[in-house]
């Protein structure tokens, strides 16, 4: 009896064993990494980011990787590589190197046996040589003025008006000639009667 007791008391502490063994391993998925740059570190030249996993990585679940500034900037990310054990991830940063400031990088990966695990890292870039890029503002758009010159219209005389008005200082100067000529035969003839 004491026999078969203890046997069933060691089955049970074999099993208890067991499951914290196995639940152990499965925390070490997310929590168990190593990177470069490393959480919490101070550097002067970063130009891709690296995690090592405690397994390898099921790529055929493409891994998803986010880098963002203290000020929320995100930066473009190439597609990560894998070494030849597939447990050491390499992603590249598009612009290349860095400038000074704050960084937090987020991943999460899908390890060989179909667990998925996510982590970040926190670190800081300080004597990079490389520049923030400038913040483009926008160039004011000018309003056009508009004087009043602009605003006056140029008016389009009809054709048949300025017939008219043609007309018109054609008969006038006419009427004037015609009344010189009329003034001059009048004096004329004045003339020719007084001295007779």
């Amino acid at each position: 009896m004491i026999r078969r007791f203890s046997a069933v008391l060691v089955a049970m502490l074999l099993s208890i064993a067991a499951v914290l063994g196995f639940s152990s391993v499965a925390s070490a998925h997310s929590d168990e990494f190593l990177s470069v740059p490393a959480n919490g570190a101070v550097v002067s030249d970063v130009s891709e980011l690296q995690f090592t996993f405690v397994e390898p990585v099921e790529q055929s679940f493409p891994p998803e990787v986010v880098l963002t500034a203290s000020d929320g900037t995100g930066f473009e990310l190439g597609a990560p590589t894998f070494d030849a054990t597939g447990a050491t991830m390499t992603v590249p940063i598009v612009q290349g190197a860095l400038p000074n400031g704050s960084y937090t990088a987020v991943y999460r990966i899908v390890s060989i046996d179909g667990h998925p695990a996510s982590g970040q890292v926190d670190f800081s870039v300080e004597g990079s040589v490389i520049e923030p890029a400038p913040v483009e503002t926008p160039m004011p758009v000018e309003e056009p003025v508009v004087t009043e010159d602009m605003l006056r219209t140029t008016s389009v005389q009809d054709p048949a008006a300025a017939q008219i008005q043609l007309v018109l200082g054609i008969t006038a100067a006419a009427s004037v000639v015609l009344a010189l000529v009329i003034v001059f035969m009048a004096m004329r003839r004045r003339r020719n009667s007084q001295s007779k």
